[in-house]
């Protein structure tokens, strides 16, 4: 089996965890902020670290759209984001392990897709990649916070 197909396989995981997770009638709700947060975000943010030649993807195969991500790489963001979302913790002294921990696994996804030769972390961007992820989290987490009107104890 080609390694391009761990793209499709991860999503469909973290598609069932997302579907597993978030109840039926709450779902519309979490996955609009995960598709904007995360599939949007992804995007955006690939394109800009890629042009900046700071990341690059690899072997996405039939997947690949122009040169700078696979098709299922935004799919896969938008659900854990979703997931993101919905165990957000309503207590402001949870809130920071939260983030810090979403930005830790964040980053050990890339490396381990980095291990299978998917995906590349160039220069010192392999540094300050958790910095980004933790920048990234904590941006959405607040913007949710507000737009939602999140009430935090």
């Amino acid at each position: 089996m080609p390694n391009y197909f761990i793209y499709p396989i991860f999503t469909i995981i973290v598609g069932a965890a997302a579907l597993l997770i978030i109840p039926k009638e709450q779902y519309k709700h979490y996955l609009l902020y995960g598709f904007l947060f995360g599939g949007v975000g992804q995007i955006l943010i690939a394109s800009l670290l890629t042009a900046l030649n700071l990341i690059q993807y690899k072997n996405m195969g039939p997947f690949n759209i122009l040169g700078l991500t696979s098709i299922w790489t935004p799919l896969t963001w938008a659900l854990a984001f979703t997931i993101f979302f919905f165990l957000l913790p309503r207590r402001k002294v949870f809130l920071i392990p939260y983030v810090l921990t979403f930005a830790a696994l964040s980053y050990s996804v890339d490396l381990v897709k980095e291990a299978f030769g998917l995906f590349e972390y160039i220069g010192f961007n392999r540094y300050t990649a958790p910095i980004n992820f933790l920048v990234w989290y904590s941006v959405s987490a607040w913007v949710y916070i507000r737009s939602a009107r999140v009430e935090l104890k």
